[in-house]
């Protein structure tokens, strides 16, 4: 009877250490830059697609060259798509002066504004230690029109390990992207 009370001490006393996940939610972290875009610059729509399995609650992580993971307790806080079109926006407001970037809103009557398309088919960490970005964006005109474009790929390396590092690495690498397209938009 001893031995089956000392196993059954053991075994709640094991259960009891089990660490307990908690729950990470993520936003990127809020850029202050001084605006130098005028507003009576013509408007310029910016829209942001992200490939199905980046538009997640949670965070993107590959693993291999083949599979990704989707965290399931380090999340967006808010609609990652959200976050990175009006993470743009506020750069794209500091970094360039030819037009007034916006986001789409219902009040708004936009028709014949140039536009410009964000798709990105990667936003995630990776196993080498880095954060990675990719894909192309263009800028159309009023008549729909591709009058610029580019690819892009950027890879930032994590300063440290951990989500938060690679939340910050990744509004990094969108800081970068913006300081590319506004150069070629200017």
């Amino acid at each position: 009877m001893k031995i089956w009370l000392t196993l059954f001490t053991l075994f709640i006393a094991g259960c009891s250490n089990t660490a307990i996940q908690q729950d990470s939610l993520f936003l990127l972290p809020v850029n202050s830059t001084e605006v130098v875009t005028s507003k009576s610059a013509p408007i310029v729509v910016v829209k942001t697609n992200l490939d199905e399995y980046l538009d997640q609650v949670g965070l993107v992580y590959r693993v291999s060259d083949t599979e990704v993971i989707l965290a399931k307790h380090n999340r967006w806080a808010q609609k990652i798509s959200m976050q990175i079109n009006q993470r743009m926006i506020l750069n794209l407001r500091a970094k360039q002066s030819a037009y007034w970037p916006v986001q789409l809103n219902a009040a708004m009557v936009l028709n014949n504004q140039p536009q410009l398309h964000l798709s990105l088919s990667r936003f995630n960490g990776v196993y080498t230690g880095n954060a990675e970005l990719s894909g192309e964006w263009l800028l159309i005109n009023s008549q729909g029109k591709v009058i610029q474009s580019d690819n892009f790929e950027i890879i930032k390396p994590l300063k440290s390990e951990g989500y938060q590092q690679l939340v910050i690495a990744l509004a990094e690498g969108l800081d970068e992207l913006a300081s590319q397209i506004a150069k070629q938009i200017n």
